[in-house]
């Protein structure tokens, strides 16, 4: 430990991030915008509990979401405390969901031998799942361009899958949805030239229904193609 750089950093922060660093049991939570010192303080955290506990290096694990994060972290980190940084494991969420898997292979024998897939993987089995399903869609498919939502469609299922959805969750919601657009009380024109018919604002919806679940249908068969 390099308490002279470990001091000077430390002396830097103000007494919200003060807290955080000395705050070595149980958990913390720090909320604040980009560039407001927060891998700073993470680095200063690990460092406090190696300094302060008997905590072996290697029993600290640190997440961040990218390549660059875990360099700036690692890098930090060795500047207060040495070549003991290199045993603290950090990753990024990925990169420690290969280790687990790498380490316990027999506990993964479906996922034995594979890897990450890249963005341009994503985009190729997204363009197959395309293909094999043109006779389903009729939102998500164009003549002309039978590819446009393919990136459009990648980042929805992102989104799900980051909120934990199923494409069955997903697939109930939207039957909750369209049951509930089917049942407001003026659901349809009572009178008038349009009399019977569906008002627009509901039709609307229930267009927004139907691309949904056209969404579902290729998420279902991505997540097989994966």
């Amino acid at each position: 430990m390099k308490d002279e750089v470990f001091n000077n950093l430390y002396g830097k922060l103000n007494k919200a991030q003060k807290e955080a660093v000395d705050t070595i049991e149980g958990p913390v939570m720090v909320i604040a915008g980009p560039g407001t010192g927060k891998t700073q303080i993470l680095t200063l955290r690990i460092a406090n509990i190696l300094k302060q506990t008997d905590t072996p290096p290697d029993a600290i694990l640190s997440l961040t979401f990218t390549d660059a994060g875990v360099y700036a972290m690692r890098t930090r980190l060795a500047s207060i405390i040495g070549a003991t940084a290199y045993r603290v494991p950090i990753f990024t969420f990925h990169g420690f969901c290969n280790e687990v898997i790498g380490r316990f292979s027999s506990h993964f024998p479906e996922l034995v031998g594979s890897r990450p897939a890249t963005a341009l993987d994503q985009i190729t089995l997204m363009q197959k799942v395309f293909d094999n399903s043109k006779s389903k869609l009729e939102k998500l498919a164009s003549f002309r361009s039978p590819y446009h939502y393919v990136k459009k469609v990648l980042h929805a299922v992102s989104l799900l899958k980051r909120e934990g959805i199923t494409p069955a969750m997903l697939d109930a919601r939207l039957d909750e949805e369209l049951s509930r657009i089917q049942s407001q009380p003026d659901y349809r024109h009572e009178k008038g030239a349009h009399k019977g018919k569906v008002r627009g604002d509901y039709l609307k919806m229930e267009e927004s229904v139907v691309k949904n679940k056209e969404l579902v249908i290729l998420y279902e068969k991505y997540e097989s193609a994966l």
